[in-house]
Order: structure tokens, then sequence, then C-alpha cells
């Protein structure tokens, strides 16, 4: 698709401007196709500034979430994966439920949402999802064996999180309560993991992990405004955080059963008992 194209031509060379011309030349098509793909970028919300001598500049503060911005992060085995993006749904675990529904055998995708109007956690809490500040995302790993200990699916699930925003920050977060992730004494995360199984076999045949973030909420109900925060000071760009959440979850089911993450969760869960979280 030449949106696609132009837009992933603009984010590898996002705050240089690149001529329109170029564009041109390179995918085959007039400067006017151009110019009508740009338009329908920045009615998107893309911020993409023109020059008649210089071309088209994508600024570097756009945080949009869309397929081809979190492809491009995403490791070589996961560029195939599905990616379905919306602007507004139930809950992102829900709809995950409702593809595998319509396909058994569904293999590996990923379900993003700008905001839930039934987010959901643990124990049938709400997780509240305003549009434009979080991440709200459902992976779907397709199993390929007997998941022997359930409850380390949540805690590769944690570590995946951890770990992606310790990359992109540098920052050291810590779990409580099993599935909550916290950041200087607040909960910014919440996990809930799910399974699909084969009721004639028993046997798991695809795991659902829904992750919700905080990454740039500010405000929050009053029944959750002590305890709820974000991590808005990092400055984190959505679809990094998301591509690299999916590349550490797809490393870690890759076995399974293996549960040598047990010790670097435990140790995340230990700091929040530390802290007295």
């Amino acid at each position: 698709m030449l949106k696609d194209m132009i837009l992933k031509e603009l984010m590898e060379h996002e705050g240089e401007s690149v001529s329109g011309q170029y564009l041109a030349d390179r995918y085959g098509v007039s400067r006017n196709a151009v110019w009508k793909v740009v338009k329908s970028l920045k009615a998107e919300g893309y911020v993409i500034t023109s020059s008649t001598n210089k071309g088209y500049t994508l600024a570097g503060d756009n945080d949009i979430l869309s397929t081809q911005s979190i492809r491009m992060n995403l490791d070589e085995r996961n560029k195939g994966i599905d990616i379905y993006i919306y602007d507004s749904i139930d809950s992102t675990n829900n709809e995950a439920k409702r593809l595998i529904a319509n396909d058994n055998n569904m293999g590996n995708a990923l379900i993003v949402s700008d905001a839930q109007k039934m987010g959901r956690g643990r124990g049938g809490k709400s997780f509240y999802s305003p549009a434009g500040t979080g991440v709200y995302i459902s992976f779907i790993y397709r199993a390929s064996a007997v998941i022997r200990e359930p409850d380390i699916i949540t805690a590769k699930a944690a570590v995946a999180v951890i770990r992606t925003i310790k990359k992109l920050t540098d920052r050291k977060l810590c779990v409580c309560g099993v599935n909550d992730i916290y950041y200087e004494g607040k909960k910014v995360c919440g996990i809930l993991t799910e399974a699909v199984s084969d009721l004639e076999t028993g046997r798991t045949e695809q795991i659902i992990t829904g992750i919700g973030i905080n990454v740039s909420t500010e405000k929050f109900p009053d029944s959750i405004s002590d305890r709820a925060g974000s991590l808005s000071r990092l400055k984190i760009s959505r679809n990094e955080l998301i591509a690299g959440i999916v590349n550490e979850l797809t490393a870690l089911f890759g076995d399974i059963n293996d549960t040598g993450c047990r010790a670097e969760y435990n140790g995340y869960v230990n700091s929040c008992m530390n802290r007295s979280v």
C-alpha cells in the first residue's frame, strides 16, 4: 500500500526532509499521488511539514498507533504476524477471543486499541483505558506444548514488560500482586492472561496475554487516583513499547515450559516488597 510505504520512508528519516520527487520516483507514482498520501496522513494526525525546496518532514513527536510503526520495530521473526488496530473497543482480550472463535487455527497475532470501554483485569476488576495515553494490547500466541505450570505465563508477561521498559528508558520497575507492575510507588501496568483450550483434549491451543500500560495518562478517576500512575516522565513511544513487548514475549514463549525467568520475576516481586508498595 502506497500510504504504508511513504509513511515508512518518512519514519526512517524522522525529523529530516524527504523530497516529494524522490518519493514519486521511488514508488513509481506522480508527485500529486504523493501529496494526496501526505494529506491523508495529516488527516490521521501525523505532524508533517512541507517545503517547496526540501520536501516533507515528519515531526519527531508523533505517537499515533499504527501497524507500520509497530512492524518497523519488530524482530525479523515477528514481522509477519497479523496486527489489528482499533480506535476504541470493549476489550482487546474480548476481541482476541472473537478472532480465535472465527479461526480455530489462528497463529500469533496482536490486537491493539487506542482506548477500551471495558478494559479488564484479574478478578473481574476494570482497567481504566482512556484514548491517546496508554498501551492496551492482547497478544495471541499459539501454544505448541502442554503447559505444565500455567502461572509462568503471567510471570513471563511481566518480565517482558519490565525488560522492554528498561531497554527503552533504563528505568527499573517492580511487580506487586502477581500481575501488577509499579513505578515510583504507583501501578502503571496490569496483566491478564487467558487461555483457549480444546474441550476434547484439554490442551491449551492459544494463550491470550492482555497488557494495559499507563504511558502518559495524567488524570485518573477518584477511585484509583491514589494508587494509579504512569510513565509520562519517561517519554516512551507507544509503538516502540508495543513492539518491544511482543519481541520479548515471543522469545520467552519460545519454550513455553522453560521457567528460567522465574528468578528474574521473583526479583521484581521482592523489589516491590522491599519498597513497601
